[in-house]
């Protein structure tokens, strides 16, 4: 299932037009780690085994907590539509870190899940240009190479579901948390799955860098002089 599926022309006003449970399970066929298969679940006041965490129901149960008519979550299963053993091993990730923790707190390596969970986004571009983004220059990165963004030199693929919600809405702030690769095969989910499961990737918060969203070329309509100024967004 695709947004582009559900919502050829979609807006926030849309809310009451987002698939039941019922639908998005429709040819949604994912076994997790534990051998359970995944489906989407109604989270209300007949939620099953409620005194399951959310990451701890997914891998235990195979149940992925929905809200009915909420953007976050209808975002959340779309990326496991199209992520999902990538979403797979973040869950199994999760519970390994839940059975060694000594209370509620989240461990940091939770948190950096999260936060990529939520918030990431896909850089694929030559070291050049990552780079430029580790070092924000922002300047050379959005300006001076503008066409590169343009012609695909640069592709940028979003994965956090908190992010689609804030493309709904855009405002000047808004900041994505970007994992950078020199090159990438076709099978992103797989190989992202798997490095999260070897550990290669996503060990510390310095591998997500700071993206300020609305300076890709193209992704705002206000991009002048004046705006890429604006120290407090582009700092």
């Amino acid at each position: 299932m695709s947004l582009a599926s559900v919502f050829p022309n979609f807006s926030q006003k849309d809310v009451n037009k987002i698939p039941s449970c019922e639908q998005l399970n429709q040819d949604f066929d994912c076994t997790n780690i534990n051998q359970k298969k995944l489906i989407f679940s109604t989270q209300d006041g007949s939620m099953v085994y409620p005194t399951m965490g959310y990451e701890e129901r997914i891998y235990r149960k195979g149940i992925i907590a929905t809200r009915r008519n909420n953007w976050h979550d209808f975002f959340n299963a779309m990326v496991w539509h199209n992520f999902s053993q990538t979403k797979i091993a973040i869950n199994a990730i999760h519970y390994r870190e839940i059975q060694v923790q000594k209370d509620s707190k989240r461990s940091r390596k939770r948190d950096l899940l999260t936060l990529f969970d939520e918030c990431g986004v896909i850089v694929i571009a030559k070291t050049y240009y990552l780079d430029l983004l580790r070092e924000h220059k922002w300047h050379e990165l959005f300006i001076e190479n503008k066409d590169s963004w343009l012609n695909g030199e640069i592709q940028i693929v979003t994965f956090g579901h908190a992010m689609f919600e804030k493309y709904l809405n855009p405002y000047i702030g808004m900041t994505a948390k970007a994992l950078l690769f020199e090159s990438m095969p076709n099978d992103m989910d797989g190989v992202l799955s798997h490095s999260i499961l070897d550990q290669t990737i996503l060990q510390a918060k310095v591998e997500l860098s700071p993206l300020p969203l609305l300076g890709i070329p193209g992704w705002y309509k206000n991009q002048n002089n004046k705006f890429y100024a604006n120290k407090n967004y582009f700092r």
